[in-house]
């Protein structure tokens, strides 16, 4: 049995009124998935499973397909262990310390985005390639950078999360792996 993280891009205020995240654990435990537990109300669940990573990331998208949501509410998986590894990683130590909820993960569905425009970038954002993960420490507020909308141009489709909720969702799911 595997512990998963599942985390849906593009889920907000108006996609909960589609979706709500008691429907979607309902649904996934009628799939078959093993303890589905949503973390905070932004797409976010620790699963288990027998199945490997790509059966869960398409059966996800086939759930919330399913519940009413579109294909851009896609699914990007990762295990409870790349969830552990990325937050003993903390390339960024100081932002996760001082301000966490400017510190961004970039999750990418697919399995190698494309990295190579980083050098080129030259905004006042830090970015840290870890592994085929960004981080991204947002100097000024992130709703006035323009790197989001570069970082899904350039490198496809990702959804992000804050450091704070990286690492409750890590530390959660290591809980169920013991």
């Amino acid at each position: 049995m595997t512990t998963y993280v599942v985390l849906l891009r593009a889920i907000g205020p108006i996609t909960h009124k589609i979706m709500s995240m008691a429907q979607w654990r309902e649904a996934v435990t009628a799939a078959g998935f093993i303890n589905p537990e949503t973390y905070v109300a932004t797409g976010n669940m620790i699963v288990e499973s027998e199945l490997g990573i790509a059966d869960v990331s398409g059966r996800m998208n086939e759930i919330v397909i399913g519940l009413g949501l579109g294909p851009g509410n896609t699914a990007v998986v990762r295990t409870a262990r790349q969830m552990q590894r990325l937050l003993a990683a903390n390339p960024l130590p100081d932002a996760a310390v001082a301000n966490p909820q400017a510190l961004a993960v970039y999750f990418f569905a697919k399995a190698r985005p494309d990295f190579g425009w980083i050098g080129d970038y030259a905004g006042p954002e830090t970015i840290h390639v870890e592994g085929t993960h960004l981080i991204v420490d947002y100097i000024t507020p992130v709703s006035s950078s323009r790197l989001p909308v570069i970082i899904e141009k350039k490198s496809g489709t990702v959804t992000a999360r804050n450091w704070n909720t990286v690492r409750g969702l890590a530390e959660k799911a290591a809980a169920r792996v013991g």
